[in-house]
């Protein structure tokens, strides 16, 4: 029988397919034969911690045929999504006429009039945000009360419990799709509450609202949902004085921070249930684009797209939650910081993608108009991101309205009367000239 082998990355090996080369000498390895198959989790363990990647012969081994090509069709269809910009055209000619059609359409049409009419498309909210707000918090709490259970049990527990992390993550990702700013809001809402549950919510969040955008189908968004809960999942087993410590850590405890990496995997690995793509998750969202990152220091592609994406919304997360050693920057502030990071330590088409997904001005944020009136962004327009849908809350000399008013950017483009020529002129941190944005919500 001929040999059939194909590169697959080792966060995407599984039980039952043949690995017959491997991307360094046999003789660097423990592995006593040239070719075996993946009995066991032990076996896994031991391909990931050694090898980026390895060749699968699907001519041999137990896992079905469909299986093995399925994974690495898999590897091949996320990756196009993020290549270069040629790599890219054939992955939007791969999706047929009619996505080609909309996404023509969508540039064309600068104001987003034309797709208005369009059918629902994975950019579109099916629900006001308003609708979604009361099931988007009922959703996170369920997220975050089921995550600060299962990190109190976890120095005691040996397995993680995949069905009660579905549990979470189902109710996160069923809100995202219906509409993602209102669960978006409500991040940035939590985030600023001094009982805040975990904020491994918000990258679970981030990481969903990422992949609805890259129009990844439901089951990877769930993934990635899943694998933004577990990101910090070691640091339960890191002492909490390093974890809380005010200021800048001593050498040998930023060692100490960075096992929180291979805590985690060693209780992810071992737990039935998670996909190797929540393990790429865990194992590369400190690796960086240019090579700076750890544990391996990987680089470019050799890192795999979900923990590409993991690395990315972790930092963003971080960077708008409170943290001993630094303040929250505003959700402006934080994309406008991982624009300068782009092509160094993030990949430049993924934080394009990113910033297109969430927004200059990220839904929740306050904004301040050229007619000098503050407003809060309520929802994102995906056609041009400089124009969300606000609520108006003061007037231009910043004495609060009576109520909230409605402001479609889209329909006050400038060369109208300059009465009704609105644009936004600077994002604004949360509680500037005493507004808050949990005020408004819903």
């Amino acid at each position: 029988m001929q040999s059939r082998r194909l590169k697959i990355e080792t966060a995407n090996l599984q039980c039952g397919m043949y690995v017959a080369q491997l991307d360094r000498p046999w003789l660097e390895t423990p592995f006593l034969s040239k070719g075996f198959e993946i009995r066991d989790v032990r076996e896994l363990q031991q391909l990931r911690q050694l090898c980026k990647h390895v060749y699968v012969d699907i001519s041999q081994g137990s896992l079905p045929e469909e299986k093995v090509l399925g994974a690495r069709g898999r590897e091949e269809r996320y990756a196009s999504v993020l290549a270069a910009p040629a790599t890219r055209r054939e992955h939007v000619a791969a999706v047929g006429l009619a996505g080609r059609l909309v996404d023509t359409l969508a540039r064309l049409d600068r104001n987003g009039v034309i797709t208005r009419f369009l059918p629902a498309s994975r950019h579109r909210n099916a629900v006001p945000t308003h609708q979604e707000a009361p099931r988007a918090a009922a959703a996170y709490d369920n997220a975050a009360r089921i995550l600060n259970e299962m990190l109190e049990q976890f120095p005691q527990v040996k397995k993680l419990d995949a069905n009660r992390l579905q549990q979470a993550t189902k109710p996160l990702v069923d809100s995202i799709l219906r509409n993602q700013d209102a669960m978006a809001w409500l991040v940035c809402l939590r985030k600023r509450d001094a009982n805040s549950p975990r904020r491994q919510v918000g990258s679970a969040v981030w990481a969903a609202i990422l992949g609805r955008h890259l129009g990844f189908e439901r089951s990877a968004i769930e993934t990635l949902a899943m694998g933004g809960l577990l990101l910090d999942l070691g640091n339960a087993r890191i002492p909490q004085s390093i974890i809380l410590k005010q200021g800048p850590l001593e050498a040998v405890e930023q060692k100490i921070i960075r096992k929180h990496v291979a805590l985690g995997l060693d209780m992810v690995r071992t737990a039935p249930g998670l996909n190797a793509d929540v393990v790429a998750m865990l194992q590369h969202h400190h690796e960086r684009n240019d090579g700076s990152g750890y544990p391996k220091g990987l680089s470019g592609t050799d890192i795999p797209v979900f923990g590409r994406i993991a690395g990315l919304v972790d930092c963003f997360d971080a960077m708008t939650t409170k943290r001993p050693y630094a303040p929250a920057k505003s959700a402006y502030d934080a994309v406008r910081e991982l624009n300068s990071l782009s092509g160094t330590l993030f990949q430049k088409e993924l934080v394009e993608q990113f910033v297109q997904a969430v927004g200059m001005f990220p839904t929740g944020s306050l904004v301040e108009l050229n007619t000098g009136a503050i407003a809060v962004v309520t929802e994102q327009n995906h056609v041009q991101r400089l124009r969300p849908q606000l609520s108006l809350l003061t007037r231009p000399d910043k004495t609060p309205l009576p109520a909230a008013k409605p402001l479609d950017l889209r329909n006050t483009r400038s060369g109208r009367s300059e009465g009704d020529s609105h644009w936004i002129i600077r994002g604004l941190d949360p509680g500037a000239f005493g507004l808050d944005p949990k005020n408004f919500f819903g």
